[in-house]
């Protein structure tokens, strides 16, 4: 029996919203992926916010957690966020660059690294790595939108 196989990146693009998803995936028991961290790259064109939210499982820490970005084994950038419980159904936080509070700044940064690197990068957090393939056409189509719709 072979794993299924689900999409790793997808996207949700109109003039309102550009939102590039990014998932990393770990095989489950049944023989299915599931997302075990999901990276969404989000632009709010009316109200002109940018940012880029984290989820995970609920059973994840909360609190604030580094994660370094790597690129072909060496790291390059250092992002922070503040995980908080949403409930009973994931933990969610926000990028924020290592000692500073725009979470604007953050999207600057990471979409840059992200269309750099054309999708393909790590994340180390505490102890984990995640790695993350996002479709080129996703991060080029998302960029794209921004590109259009977007006015800072």
């Amino acid at each position: 029996m072979t794993a299924q196989i689900q999409p790793t990146s997808e996207t949700l693009n109109n003039e309102r919203m550009c939102r590039l998803d990014i998932y990393h995936l770990t095989k489950s028991q049944q023989n299915t992926f599931t997302p075990d961290l999901q990276i969404a790259v989000i632009t709010n064109n009316a109200m002109r916010n940018r940012y880029v939210d984290l989820k995970t499982d609920i059973t994840h820490p909360t609190g604030f957690e580094n994660f370094h970005y790597y690129r072909s084994g060496s790291p390059v950038e250092v992002f922070t966020t503040n995980w908080r419980n949403n409930g009973t159904k994931h933990t969610v936080g926000r990028f924020v660059m290592l000692g500073a509070t725009s979470d604007k700044q953050a999207f600057d940064i990471f979409t840059t690294l992200v269309k750099q690197d054309k999708g393909h990068f790590e994340l180390r957090g505490n102890n984990k790595k995640y790695q993350f393939n996002a479709r080129e056409q996703d991060v080029t189509d998302f960029l794209d939108c921004v590109k259009q719709h977007y006015r800072p």
